[in-house]
């Protein structure tokens, strides 16, 4: 059984909740893409504001669709999934990553509300697993990693993902009787 075309389902699994992380994400990821461009060309491209001011703007406009293309792009390729047995995130700028942590594996659910996530009006869920951080700990919005092997940012109300991811790792764990 597939979902969303992006991955298989295993053996009686079935989606609990999917989530999009909301569009001021993309926002976010346009601004801070912009912003990175616009320091680039004011390092490397300063004398042609001087010179050639219509080819300096030029550019800046040039890389301003670029930021939006990529911000775009990466915003479309970020999906979560929390199933009755793994919590699923795909992500990627042009193409994109699929990982999952099974239930059974998560230690601790952390809930990130910084100061620019307040301000873009979000949270963030980042999910550490029993195993520790893998050597490939994808970085949250502002490039933390909390220690965390999964992260789930931009999403409307990240307590109560919380709180339904600890009920079904507790559901998980007494129906195997798995103790830690």
């Amino acid at each position: 059984m597939k979902t969303s075309g992006f991955f298989n389902l295993q053996t009686n699994e079935k989606v609990i909740r999917e989530i999009k992380p909301l569009t001021r994400l993309k926002w976010y990821y346009f601004i801070s893409y912009t912003f990175s461009f616009v320091i680039f060309l004011l390092f490397f491209t300063w004398l042609l504001f001087f010179f050639v001011p219509s080819l300096y703007i030029i550019i800046n406009l040039i890389f301003i669709g670029l930021a939006y293309v990529l911000s775009s792009n990466r915003y479309r390729h970020q999906n979560y999934w929390i199933t009755n047995k793994r919590v699923i995130y795909k992500r990627g700028l042009i193409g994109y990553t699929i990982s999952s942590i099974p239930l059974e594996r998560i230690s601790d659910v952390i809930v990130s509300r910084t100061f620019l996530e307040r301000i873009f009006g979000f949270g963030s869920v980042y999910i550490q697993s029993l195993a520790g951080q893998s050597t490939f700990t994808p970085r949250s919005v502002w490039g933390s990693r909390l220690g965390a092997e999964g992260n789930l940012v931009a999403i409307p109300e990240p307590e109560k993902i919380q709180e339904l991811i600890f009920k079904l790792v507790g559901i998980k764990r007494k129906r195997e009787r798995l103790t830690f």
